[in-house]
């Protein structure tokens, strides 16, 4: 099952793993919010994910 995360900037990040959902947020907090850096986990952005539709 796809899941999705919709970042407040306006961005959809959408994988079909956790860990490719964790790989593709993580790259996008890198690019777009480096001020986030170091001080999301994991099991954050697991947290935000939800069951796409």
């Amino acid at each position: 099952m796809s899941k999705v995360i919709n970042c407040e900037c306006g961005l959809v990040i959408q994988a079909q793993s956790d860990d490719a959902l964790v790989e593709a947020t993580m790259n996008h907090v890198e690019q777009d919010h480096p001020e986030l850096v170091g001080k999301i986990s994991r099991e954050d952005i697991l947290n935000w994910a939800e069951e796409a539709s």
